[in-house]
Order: C-alpha cells, then sequence, then structure tokens
C-alpha cells in the first residue's frame, strides 16, 4: 500500500499529488473525492482565509483531482470517480455552515454532468449523498454534542456507506441518498412546496446546525 499525504486546502497539493503517483509509477483507476470539512455558523463568524480553504477542498480539488486523473482512464477505457457530496445539497437552504450545502449540491450537479459526458468512454461517476455517518467529521468541527440529539435510527456507519458507495460507482448509479431516512427526506424536499419544505428542514436544523 502506498500513502501520500497531501492538504489539500493548498492549491498546488492536486497537481503535486499527481506527480507523486507518476513518479511512483502508480495508475489511478479508482478516485474517490472524500476529503473535506465543515465551518459551523454564521458565514461571516469566520474570516475569508477559512472559506477559501473549505472551498479549495469541498469544491476546487474535486474538480481538479477530477480533471487530471481522467485522461488516464478515458485512455484506458475503463475508471471510476466517486466523489461524496451530502444529503445537504439536495435539502433546503438553512443557517448556518453558509457554504456547506451549496458546495455539496455543486459536487452532485457536477458529477451527473460529467457521468454523461465519460461514460461513454467506459468512466463511472457517482455522487454520493450520505446523511448523518459515524466519522469524526463532528469532532472535529465541534459540532458532536449538537448532532447527539438527533436520533439514531437516521446514522449509518461508514463502513456501510463507503461499500454502498462503492457498489454504486461499480454499477453505474450516478447518484446514491444512504438509507431510507434520507431517501424520504430528499424526496419530500423535492416533491413538497419550497415553503413548506424548508419550514421542515429548518425546524430540525437547530438539532444539528450551529447558526450563531
Amino acid at each position: 500500500m502506498e500513502v501520500i499525504a497531501a492538504d489539500l486546502a493548498d492549491p498546488a497539493a492536486p497537481a503535486r499529488l499527481v506527480a507523486d503517483c507518476e513518479a511512483r509509477g502508480l495508475r489511478v483507476d479508482t478516485l474517490v473525492n472524500n476529503a473535506g470539512f465543515g465551518v459551523p455558523g454564521r458565514y461571516l463568524a469566520k474570516d475569508w482565509a477559512t472559506h477559501q480553504a473549505s472551498l479549495q477542498v469541498l469544491l476546487v480539488a474535486v474538480c481538479e483531482l477530477s480533471h487530471r486523473f481522467l485522461p488516464a482512464m478515458e485512455a484506458e477505457g475503463r475508471g471510476r470517480i466517486l466523489n461524496v457530496a451530502s444529503l445537504a445539497g439536495l435539502v433546503p437552504p438553512t443557517g448556518g455552515h453558509t457554504l456547506y450545502g451549496p458546495t455539496k449540491a455543486f459536487v452532485i450537479r457536477f458529477s451527473e454532468t460529467l457521468a454523461k459526458e465519460v461514460g461513454p468512454k467506459g468512466v463511472n461517476v457517482t455522487a454520493l449523498c450520505p446523511g448523518m455517518t459515524y466519522t469524526e467529521f463532528h469532532d472535529v468541527n465541534g459540532m458532536r454534542a449538537t448532532v447527539s440529539k438527533l436520533p439514531k435510527g437516521i446514522w449509518l456507519d461508514a463502513a456501510t456507506v463507503a461499500k454502498l458507495g462503492v457498489d454504486a460507482v461499480e454499477s453505474g448509479r450516478t447518484r446514491l441518498i444512504t438509507g431510507r431516512a434520507n431517501r424520504l427526506i430528499a424526496a419530500l424536499s423535492k416533491y413538497l412546496p419550497d415553503r413548506l419544505a424548508g419550514a421542515l428542514i429548518a425546524a430540525k436544523a437547530k438539532d444539528f446546525r450551529d447558526e450563531g
């Protein structure tokens, strides 16, 4: 197993990562864009450098790594790109975590668009949209105590989510929402009137989002 450490908040990291892979003779036929972090609180509560770093990791690096690894996949006639988005990209916006939902919505649409372009070349692209998942994500952004108020039935473990994502990209699905509860939330967000769906989401957002 080869391990290459890189901080994707550094704009130079994606190109350096690809160069390191080439120098080691590594061919990447499956790319999983999973790096990310959340910035809780109001938009103006954090400086621009913090928001810029989040955009670099959640959005720019996803696009750049896909762009840099795709040529070799197309040349081989086979490849897999699994972009980890979020249920947050499919539900109405709420206050707090201002850039997270919009960036995940972009990742979903980007993945679906790219899939149409590269699918005929043998490359599958999938947007994985998990809801609440047991990882260190909420420990790092200081929201563990808040999200622990949510019902245990809506949580999935990371191994389950990862397997669902791999199965989805292998089978050529362009979008996968994990868990029945999350699929129901996404469906309600899509088919209910915007005002009603937004009110329902906002009523629960206080349990897992810091709006202060």
